[in-house]
């Protein structure tokens, strides 16, 4: 389907029956990628052989601000918020945040809006130990792989070097950590319910998808087929005129992004008289 307009995106964001037990998500891309992948995988820009690095230069580069996030998860998303590659990708509950992102930058290119519907029971907090398995992946290095281990039992897949190393990377946040963990998680995409300590994140209506990997972490885990409802294409001439409707609904760059870098630009933009 085609947007061209605030109106039509709307009827079509409520044309979606999602029965009482699922939550509807979005996501807005301003220009037409393959995939979904998180930044960390986009192929491109190899971030995925050094991901390890990027974490701990991070880490070294602002420790006061890294090391006040509990969890490693709420470190990928202070990351994230810092426009870092990470292995989350940033979906919202409100379908005008979406929308904004499909049109805002890469005006020369098509930009599209994915629709989810993601059952509430598999919603994780970032305290789970689902999610802490998934994120630790960040902090391996690009050798990680699980390939091979199918057969094996639970306690001799834990057993193994990879997953060994993976546990003692987990129990710096959690020093009770077990040796329990299950094949699958690693190699499967959550979705997070973040707490909500961020402005930006309770503007945006943020939640994530965390992706772990397929076997081998050069390689990205995939999202459940039937987490994916649909997705609409933005054209590329409709993009301003879009922008200038959620304007008029207060969905904008100086809102959606509270912090002084961003009202500075929404200041240039607005208040410049050219010559």
């Amino acid at each position: 389907m085609e947007m061209k307009n605030v109106a039509d995106f709307i009827d079509a964001c409520h044309s979606e029956d999602v029965d009482n037990l699922n939550l509807l998500f979005f996501r807005g891309e301003n220009a037409k990628h393959d995939k979904l992948i998180p930044s960390i995988y986009r192929p491109q820009f190899k971030y995925i052989e050094n991901e390890d690095i990027i974490f701990k230069e991070t880490l070294a580069k602002f420790p006061d601000e890294m090391l006040a996030q509990k969890t490693t998860v709420e470190k990928l998303i202070l990351m994230q918020h810092y426009e870092l590659p990470t292995r989350l990708l940033d979906i919202s509950k409100n379908p005008l945040v979406a929308l904004f992102f499909a049109c805002y930058g890469n005006e020369d290119q098509d930009g599209r809006v994915y629709m989810f519907s993601v059952p509430e029971a598999e919603i994780k907090y970032c305290d789970s130990d689902t999610v802490s398995v998934i994120a630790n992946i960040c902090r391996r290095s690009c050798s990680f792989s699980i390939e091979g281990t199918a057969p094996m039992s639970l306690k001799k897949f834990n057993k193994t070097d990879e997953i060994s190393y993976l546990v003692h990377e987990i129990r710096e946040e959690k020093p009770y950590f077990q040796n329990l963990v299950v094949r699958k998680d690693v190699n499967s995409v959550v979705c997070i319910r973040p707490r909500m300590n961020n402005p930006r994140i309770l503007r945006q209506d943020g939640y994530f998808l965390l992706f772990g990997v397929n076997n081998r972490k050069d390689r990205c885990a995939v999202v459940k087929k039937s987490w994916v409802r649909n997705s609409v294409l933005i054209p590329k001439e409709s993009k301003k005129t879009i922008l200038k409707e959620l304007d008029f609904l207060n969905i904008n760059e100086s809102f959606l992004f509270p912090d002084y870098q961003h009202l500075a630009s929404t200041f240039r933009d607005k208040y410049q008289i050219h010559a």
